[in-house]
């Protein structure tokens, strides 16, 4: 799937913001190549925020993650190093808006330091830098002062010691410390005693009385020893059911409704501490203990054994967070797990008690929680109340109940994050055939007949991916087989989008994990949700990804000498994205080997690819159509044969040009006869090519064809530089029929001098010398044809070469370049050439040409002058090659003997000189 221009842009643009930033510090701001990455860069910031757009970009941080809109960015460690000092400096974004300017970025990029220094100076140093920008803000993290007096406390504290005034430390205390609390609670049980008939003693456990002592609050208390029990403490609980069990089982046990009291109570009292309530000093202790007394006695005790458990943990340690939160958790925490250990709930049920509980625990942490606030402004993540909740309630369950309820018809139930936490240490304690039937069991629940259910188990899909793919390619399958059966039948908008998300997430985690056969069920299942809901499936397509690494997925199979299990399959269910890939690596290829593996793996793909490069050739659009004919020409030449020539008529001369390059450089068993059919449909600059090509291709199918060119029947626009190639063609077929021909053309003679000029007559002697060598010798001497002119023979083709092409004449690397100067172009390009044969060569030109265009070359060199006409080819490194396609046989002699006399003395032509690689673009 292809990212929308803005997100791409703006990706591009962090990137040479990156770029930029090193450049800075490496060259200096005033440098060249800092200069020209500014420019590229606000290019980029530009395309992303066009003028007169309403959005602009926002570029954020949160510790080592760069986020662009609020999406996170797989950075590099450049990248992440960025994040980090942004963080760092207490930065939260960068907003660019439409109004941005190039001078504006430039300010943005010098406030940054090119040395040592301190990220926290790094803000100060944009501020100022940026005064008076409209184009771009910055945005900080901001924390409330504090008073400097109560550093060490809360911030709930610090809030309720501003409205409390001169008792503040007392009401500090209050809300941090959980002995205060208890000497609070044991006092209004104390006076709910005195003020009840007959009661003469204190139903606490485990605790001392002092009757009469005196509070720091203006009020009667109890003082408590604290060396009780504390069996109870909620988070260190290590047996079962028991050992958590209320205190005084003689009494009744607690209902929801007595919990909800006391999370009531606990909430009043912060609303009071915090100074919302309105109320003076001394009042708010004072209306909590009237609360608590009167509570049932049940409730009162649940009170004080969950904050005796709180003040016994506190004994070392300072708790860190809010009192009255941490005490309002462990009562709901423990509560929903006794119901839960005793079986009068299911795990449904709990988290729907939880979450009513939540709802006056989320009451308590928004007027306490001024620092969770901050952090939210500021970008950071905080867990959510009910994530708190979750994750507490999990932490207490015991293994056993936590295995029953995972593996049963609820375990949907359970957050993510715990089913997580559970599967992993699974894992890691070597209990994989337990993690993977957790795992199979969750991934059941998609199917549930519970709306609730369905739509909780995809969201946790999504988040246990990676778990799936660790735990094999059956489970990852089962668990993508799950979620497409719901994609087809599924009714529910909302619940279809989120299977489809957890479907496409699971299919992105088999694609990066190489899970081969997932992948090929997730895109057979996507294939079975298109019959019946067309639209659902493009949009899965385009989200998956998988189409967007078949280049990595081809040279995965390309490279490996096995290919993995299912990987051909994949490759054969995207049969478009994959023939192009291997069309590309297949015109790549040098070795005749390689080409012959890329084409086995085509092959291997079916019929629906090869079927896909036939539709192509035969009607697609010609610039792709040239691309893959090479390939289409190994796999199923009669189709090239067929489609092609019909085609080929109404190119351009350049794709005409590489369609002739490729069909020839595909080995194919009938390339010749394509070729012949080709000669007559082709501009008249690329036949000496064809003819060419098919001379390497060695066929004696050819021969009646070569010889009508030679006898003088050209084609249309066919001149005497084909003529040339024709006989070339002919040494290189090596065939007897053509002597009597050959011979004709190097003997014919008229009153002074010869018929042929002499260029076609040196070509008929160098293929006669292959095929009647006696005769060339006793003509030689009164042929007027010296010995240097057949020094540049036509190169011999190996039939069995290991490479694709091979040079069809002997280079020359001239002793001196020879320069030479276009003469057609609107803008002169000249040439200095270093390398050269018959065919072409080798140049360094003093502007770009793009390959395929036509250039006239005159050539000076000392007093001779000549001329001829080119193709530019590829580029190697500095240089660009070219190749000769016609000329006037006089300016061919000129070349020839300029060649001839920088050719070494003494030079021969050896085998590894014809066996030698040439690319396919050049001669």
């Amino acid at each position: 799937m292809k990212p929308d221009a803005k997100t791409a842009a703006g990706r591009a643009f962090v990137r040479s913001l990156n770029i930029l930033l090193k450049f800075a510090r490496l060259y200096g701001f005033e440098h060249v190549r800092t200069a020209e990455q500014l420019a590229i860069a606000f290019g980029e910031l530009r395309t992303a925020v066009p003028l007169g757009s309403e959005a602009g970009l926002i570029l954020g941080a949160t510790g080592s993650q760069l986020l662009l809109d609020g999406v996170p960015l797989e950075g590099s460690p450049a990248e992440k190093q960025f994040a980090q000092l942004l963080s760092a400096a207490g930065l939260a974004s960068v907003q660019f808006f439409p109004s941005v300017t190039q001078d504006e970025v430039g300010r943005f990029v010098r406030a940054f330091p090119t040395g040592k220094a301190k990220p926290s100076e790094l803000a100060q140093q944009l501020k100022a830098a940026l005064a008076g920008a409209t184009g771009i803000r910055v945005n900080e993290i901001c924390f409330v002062a504090t008073d400097a007096r109560l550093k060490e406390s809360s911030i709930a504290a610090q809030l309720a010691t501003a409205s409390l005034g001169a008792d503040q430390a007392e009401m500090q205390e209050w809300l941090n410390n959980p002995r205060k609390l208890l000497e609070l609670i044991a006092a209004a049980q104390g006076s709910k005693k005195e003020s009840s008939p007959g009661s003469g003693e204190s139903n606490s456990e485990g605790t001392g009385t002092e009757a009469g002592a005196q509070g720091t609050g203006g009020f009667t208390t109890t003082g408590l020893g604290l060396g009780g029990e504390t069996d109870g403490v909620f988070l260190g609980l290590k047996g079962g059911a028991g050992s958590g069990q209320w205190k005084g089982e003689g009494r009744p046990q607690p209902s929801e409704d007595d919990i909800l009291g006391i999370l009531g109570a606990l909430t009043n009292f912060g609303r009071i501490g915090t100074g919302e309530g309105g109320m003076g000093t001394g009042v708010g202790p004072g209306a909590f203990q009237a609360q608590v007394s009167q509570m049932p006695d049940q409730s009162q005790d649940l009170l004080r054994q969950v904050l005796a458990s709180l003040a016994d943990k506190a004994k070392d340690s300072k708790p860190d967070e809010t009192l009255l939160v941490k005490l309002a958790e462990h009562l709901a925490i423990r509560f929903a797990l006794e119901r839960f250990e005793r079986g009068e709930v299911k795990v449904n049920a709990v988290r729907q008690m939880l979450d009513r509980m939540n709802q006056e625990i989320e009451n308590l942490r928004k007027i306490l929680g001024a620092h969770e606030d901050k952090m939210t402004e500021a970008g950071m993540m905080v867990e959510t109340h009910r994530e708190i909740l979750d994750r507490q309630f999990w932490a207490a369950v015991p293994e056993s109940a936590k295995r029953a309820v995972l593996l049963s018809d609820e375990a949907w139930c359970i957050p993510a994050r715990n089913v997580h936490s559970f599967v992993a240490d699974l894992i890691k304690h070597g209990d994989v055939a337990e993690a993977v039937s957790v795992l199979e069991n969750y991934a059941a629940c998609a199917e549930s007949d519970d709306l609730d259910a369905r739509r909780k188990t995809a969201v946790g899909l999504s988040e246990l991916a990676d778990l799936y793919a660790k735990a094999g390619p059956k489970l990852l399958g089962d668990a993508l087989r799950h979620l497409g059966v719901r994609l087809s039948v599924e009714q529910d908008n909302e619940l279809q989008g989120l299977v489809s998300a957890a479907f496409v997430r699971l299919t992105q985690e088999a694609a990066t994990s190489r899970c081969f056969p997932a992948m090929e069920q997730a895109l057979d299942l996507v294939m079975g949700v298109e019959n019946q809901r067309p639209g659902i499936a493009q949009n899965l397509r385009s989200k998956m990804g998988i189409e967007e690494r078949v280049p990595e997925f081809v040279d995965e199979a390309l490279r490996a000498r096995q290919v993995s299990v299912g990987l051909t399959n994949v490759l054969k269910q995207l049969p478009q994205a994959a023939m192009e890939q291997l069309a590309i690596r297949f015109n790549r290829c040098a070795l005749r080997n390689d080409a012959e593996h890329v084409a086995n793996l085509a092959s291997d793909l079916g019929e629906q690819g090869v079927q896909y490069l036939r539709s192509t050739v035969r009607g697609g659009a010609i610039t792709e159509a040239a691309d893959i004919v090479g390939l289409l020409s190994k796999l199923d030449p009669q189709a090239v044969e067929v489609f092609v020539p019909a085609r080929v008529k109404d190119c351009p001369r350049h794709l005409q040009d590489r369609i002739i390059r490729q069909i020839s450089a595909s080995g194919a068993s009938v390339r010749c006869r394509i070729l012949l059919e080709l000669i007559d449909h082709v501009d008249p600059l690329v036949m000496p090519l064809v003819i060419d090509e098919v001379g390497v291709t060695g066929d004696r199918e050819a021969l009646p064809r070569l010889l009508t060119i030679v006898d003088g029947d050209l084609p249309t626009g066919g001149g005497q530089y084909l003529r040339v190639k024709a006989i070339e063609a002919l040494g290189r077929i090596n065939a007897p029929e053509s002597i009597s021909s050959l011979k004709r053309i190097a003997e014919a003679k008229k009153m002074f001098g010869w018929v042929h000029p002499q260029e076609l007559r040196i070509a008929a002697v160098q293929a006669l010398e292959k095929l009647d060598v006696h005769w060339t010798v006793d003509f030689l001497p009164n042929s007027g044809i010296d010995r240097e002119d057949l020094a540049l023979a036509p190169l011999q083709i190996a039939p069995n070469s290991k490479f694709v092409r091979q040079r069809r004449h002997t280079r020359v690397r001239l002793q001196k370049p020879v320069r030479a100067v276009s003469t057609n172009l609107k803008e002169s390009c000249a040439l200095e050439i270093k390398t050269a044969s018959l065919s072409g060569g080798v140049a360094t030109a003093s502007r770009h040409l793009q390959p395929g265009t036509q250039v006239q070359l005159r050539f000076q060199v000392g007093l001779r002058n000549f001329q001829a006409t080119a193709l530019m080819r590829d580029y190697r490194a500095q240089d660009i090659a070219f190749e000769f396609v016609d000329m006037n046989l006089d300016e061919r002699s000129k070349i020839r003997r300029l060649l001839a006399d920088q050719m070494p003395t003494g030079h021969s032509q050896p085998d590894a000189d014809a066996q030698a690689p040439a690319p396919v673009l050049t001669r």
